[in-house]
């Protein structure tokens, strides 16, 4: 029986803490908001593309992914910082959050760089060089070069003019000593063939159809960072060199003719640093298992790729959130969440749920300890249950104790009848006493006692008939 009872307390303590853990769990899942559901921004093709990714992967663990295209560049980080926007994820290109500090940037830009270093990064994706095209006939080798000149440095909302106009800045270019045009140049490079600019600074991935295309148009240059490169390397941590080899575009006609070296950026995704920590993790696994490939439509190498680079947790501008360096580290979602979510998905289970049980998971753990240190105390369980039992019947024995007082005393106090109705009052409630079986011979002893009590009151209130 002791082991019996031992092993019911013991299951009856596990359920218990698993009730209050699951009460838990149901409590606050339901006070998250919007659990479940990432809102991305992704402002190209590219990102899109990725993002679609992204969202096929995390709909297998019950999280919804809303692509937004239309927001991007620069727009990206306001909407990241603003709680009305709705957006919890964005890709960022490399080198935005760091033209906001330093001598270069403006008081007022040092103000958003510290309010946008509050968001966390998931890691960088792939490569963005610097493109910066020039008219055919100018002889151009420098930045300095386009001092005077008219520069068409991308959209005010773009991330690509930030980063350019930082880079001129570098080089005490200006809108003062120099004409920023605040637009894109086509993929035809019609403004810089028909003169109505004499530069233009991109910052694009290798494989856009805009590069592609401009790669191709005759009568324009690709400028080369080979003299400097180290340097612009050194003072801007958002910076990578790449090469771009003679003939990796084209071979005939020689597309390039010579190897340029090229600055290169790096775009990263960016969450809100008040994201769930599950939809963290899970957001960082579809990046993982999910990277851009070798490949472009055509089915042509991608320039400058190299496999296992990216995606990387190597970020320099912004810090990784740390439940996404476990997943780059692991390569595997936490446990308890590659467990749960694809189970509770099909099950109909909000997010929430998992989300809370999720990022709880490792307090459920240290239970455990505390399930080892109540075990052996569970043993005294059965002698407790045991004086509960005999509690009830240890009652009923006093009250045969006072009579047999009152049956030994005799004299004037001596009230047979009295004793009798006592006996029978005793005896009707002992019978109605339950039990479990293995205590019946207690009870069945307490009757023997009671019967033995009254052959004693008989004997005495009638002696000659004894």
């Amino acid at each position: 029986m002791d082991a019996s009872v031992a092993r019911t307390g013991a299951v009856t303590i596990f359920l218990g803490v698993l009730a209050v853990a699951g009460l838990s769990v149901v409590h606050n899942a339901q006070q998250l908001d919007k659990a479940g559901k990432i809102v991305m921004s992704a402002g190209n093709p590219q990102y899109a593309e990725l993002a679609t990714k992204y969202q096929a992967e995390l709909k297998r663990y019950g999280v919804e992914m809303e692509i937004r295209t239309d927001t991007g560049g620069f727009a990206t980080l306001r909407a990241l910082t603003d709680n009305n926007s709705g957006i919890t994820a964005g890709f960022i290109k490399g080198g935005l959050i760091g033209s906001l500090q330093g001598r270069l940037a403006t008081e007022k830009a040092k103000g958003r760089h510290t309010e946008y270093t509050q968001l966390r990064s998931l890691g960088r994706l792939f490569h963005e060089p610097v493109w910066v095209f020039t008219r055919g006939d100018l002889p151009i080798n420098s930045l300095r070069d386009l001092e005077r000149k008219k520069i068409m440095v991308g959209t005010r909302e773009g991330g690509s003019r930030r980063i350019a106009t930082q880079l001129l800045r570098a080089n005490e270019i200006t809108s003062e000593n120099t004409t920023f045009i605040n637009d894109e140049l086509s993929a035809d490079a019609a403004p810089l063939k028909n003169g109505q600019a004499d530069a233009a600074i991109l910052v694009l991935a290798a494989d856009s159809d805009k590069i592609q295309s401009l790669l191709q148009v005759d009568d324009i240059r690709l400028m080369d960072f080979t003299r400097e490169v180290e340097a612009y390397v050194n003072r801007f941590p958002a910076l990578t060199r790449v090469i771009l080899r003679t003939g990796s575009v084209d071979f005939n006609p020689l597309v390039p003719s010579a190897d340029i070296t090229l600055l290169s950026t790096s775009v990263g995704i960016a969450v809100r640093p008040s994201m769930e920590p599950a939809l963290v993790s899970l957001l960082t696994h579809a990046i993982v298992k999910n990277p851009k490939s070798g490949f472009d439509k055509n089915g042509d190498p991608v320039l400058f790729y190299k496999p296992g680079e990216f995606p990387t947790p190597n970020d320099p501008e912004l810090q990784v959130a740390e439940d996404a360096r476990q997943v780059y580290k692991s390569g595997e979602l936490p446990f308890a969440l590659g467990i749960m979510a694809p189970v509770t998905r099909r099950l109909g289970v909000p997010f929430s749920y998992t989300s809370y049980a999720s990022n709880h998971a490792a307090k459920l753990v240290l239970l455990i300890p505390v399930l080892a240190l109540m075990l052996p105390l569970a043993r005294g369980i059965p002698a407790l249950y045991a004086w509960f039992v005999r509690r009830r019947m240890l009652y009923w024995y006093n009250q045969l104790k006072a009579l047999e007082r009152n049956l030994d005393a005799g004299g004037a106090r001596f009230d047979p009848a009295g004793l009798q109705a006592e006996f029978d009052r005793i005896d009707s409630h002992v019978r109605a006493i339950r039990l479990p079986s293995f205590f019946s011979h207690e009870l069945y002893n307490l009757r023997s006692h009671i019967e033995l009590m009254r052959q004693r009151l008989a004997r005495r209130a009638f002696p000659a008939s004894a």
